[in-house]
């Protein structure tokens, strides 16, 4: 009875170790978890810190960018604004300094030709073509003559290669009146001219009417163009600073639009002017009264 008493505590006793030790694995295992939870948690929330940081700094940096890239695009559109300025300003210096007579030939319809074509019908008071009309064509300052025709069975004259000046035609025929007319030819058949009955002279004067500008004319035409361009021109120039500095907007665009008129060797000038102010549509957050800092 003693031995089985023994080996019952012997066995007892060996339970018990076998459950503390299970007990013991057990909060083992339970802490290990916890700690694992808890590395975990932390590790997670310094990932999404990481993350976030990341973020911030690669939207500051295309920020930055973008900042970068506005501020040279409104430097070219300064630059573009200041060179077409200046050549606005220099073709307003050529037309100040420019040849009256050139500038009347550019500002007619007479074309980049020399000399042109003088032809023309002369007519009855019917309508009905008239030949036989005496015509005599000459300078109307030297009344030099240039040369003399008859009109054809069908009213018609034609002189060929004729300079481009102030001219006389005159129109005689016996029973008629006389007719002297004065014009600058443009290439393009005279106005047609009716001869009617009677001895008397009438003179049509055309230039003062439609065909041309007296020297007068073209000087104060000269000056006034030359003097615009040249403004515009300075109008430009400031628009350019306004775009260096980035303060005002809409004051800077105006410059620039009035600164095409300024006309730089005709449209390079104002395409070059008119490119920056696209340009400065593009950068116009980098403006004060806009959104700049």
């Amino acid at each position: 009875m003693a031995d089985d008493s023994e080996i019952e505590a012997r066995r007892q006793a060996l339970k018990e170790r076998v459950q503390a030790q299970i007990q013991a694995s057990r909060e083992a295992k339970e802490e290990r978890e916890l700690t694992a939870a808890s590395e975990l948690v932390v590790d997670e929330s310094d990932l999404n810190a990481a993350i976030e940081e990341a973020n911030q700094d690669f939207n500051e940096h295309m920020a930055s960018l973008n900042k970068a890239n506005a501020s040279q695009l409104r430097t070219l559109a300064a630059s573009l604004i200041l060179v077409g300025s200046i050549l606005g300003m220099a073709s307003g210096g050529l037309i100040l300094q420019g040849n009256p007579a050139e500038l009347m030939n550019s500002f007619s319809l007479l074309g980049d030709d020399e000399t042109v074509d003088v032809s023309g019908i002369a007519l009855e008071t019917d309508g009905a073509a008239i030949s036989g009309v005496e015509v005599e064509l000459m300078s109307y300052e030297g009344q030099d003559i240039i040369g003399v025709t008859t009109t054809d069975e069908n009213g018609y004259f034609w002189f060929k290669t004729i300079d481009i000046t102030e001219l006389q035609l005159t129109f005689t025929l016996d029973g008629h009146k006389t007719v002297e007319r004065i014009f600058i030819p443009d290439g393009a058949q005279i106005r047609p001219v009716t001869m009617h009955l009677g001895n008397e002279t009438v003179v049509e004067n055309e230039i003062r009417s439609s065909d041309g500008w007296n020297s007068e004319d073209a000087v104060a035409l000269s000056t006034a163009v030359g003097v615009l361009t040249v403004l515009t021109g300075l109008v430009g120039v400031q628009a350019a600073v306004g775009a260096r500095r980035a303060k005002r907007y809409r004051r800077t665009q105006y410059l620039a639009g009035v600164a095409l008129f300024s006309r730089g060797l005709i449209i390079f000038g104002p395409a070059m002017i008119l490119a920056g102010m696209v340009m400065l549509m593009i950068s116009k957050d980098q403006f004060e009264d806009v959104g700049g800092e």
